[in-house]
C-alpha cells in the first residue's frame, strides 16, 4: 500500500514537472519568435485601411522587449518597451513609448504570431483596447511579415540604448 501511494505520488510529480517544463518551453520558444525584423504587409487605423504607400519600405524591428520602427530612409519613427502575457490567446501587449513626442504613453493590445507573420493590434492614446483583430475608433492595425533586409549598425541598438 505505501509502495502504491510512493509511486502515485512519484507520477503526479514527474507530471507536473513535464507539463510545467512543456508549457514554460512552448511560451519562451513562442516569445523568442517574435525577435525579428518586418516589412508591413497591411494596416488600419480606425478600421480603414492604411494607404499602402505609408508602409512600403516601412521596417519594424522586434527584440527582446522592445519595438522599433524605421522609415524608407532608416530614420527610427516609433520605439517602445513591451511586454507580452502569453497565458491565454490571443497574446496580450503592452508597450510603453520611449521615442518624443508621447514618451511613456501607454498602448495595450493583442498580438498573434503565425510563423513568420506577425498580427499587431492596440490602442492609440484615448482608444480602448482592442479585444479582437479589427481595428475600431483610435485603434491601429498592423500584419507584419519577417524580412531578411538589413539595418545600418547604428538602427540595430534597441531603442533607448
Amino acid at each position: 500500500m505505501i509502495s502504491t501511494i510512493k509511486n502515485s505520488c512519484l507520477t503526479v510529480a514527474v507530471c507536473l514537472t513535464v507539463l510545467s517544463a512543456c508549457t514554460g518551453r512552448s511560451d519562451t520558444q513562442k516569445a523568442a519568435d517574435l525577435s525579428g525584423n518586418y516589412r508591413i504587409v497591411s494596416g488600419e487605423r480606425d478600421g480603414v485601411p492604411i494607404d499602402q504607400k505609408e508602409l512600403t519600405d516601412a521596417i519594424i524591428q522586434i527584440r527582446n522587449q522592445t519595438i522599433t520602427a524605421y522609415d524608407k530612409e532608416r530614420k527610427e519613427t516609433f520605439a517602445a518597451t513591451y511586454t507580452v502575457e502569453t497565458n491565454r490567446l490571443p497574446w496580450q501587449i503592452t508597450m510603453i513609448s520611449t521615442k518624443a513626442p508621447e514618451v511613456g504613453a501607454i498602448a495595450k493590445g493583442l498580438i498573434e504570431v503565425d510563423q513568420n507573420n506577425v498580427k499587431l493590434i492596440y490602442a492609440l492614446p484615448n482608444g480602448q483596447a482592442p479585444m479582437d483583430f479589427k481595428a475600431g475608433d483610435r485603434q491601429q492595425m498592423f500584419v507584419l511579415t519577417k524580412t531578411d533586409v538589413a539595418l545600418p549598425a547604428d538602427a540595430a541598438s534597441p531603442a533607448g540604448g
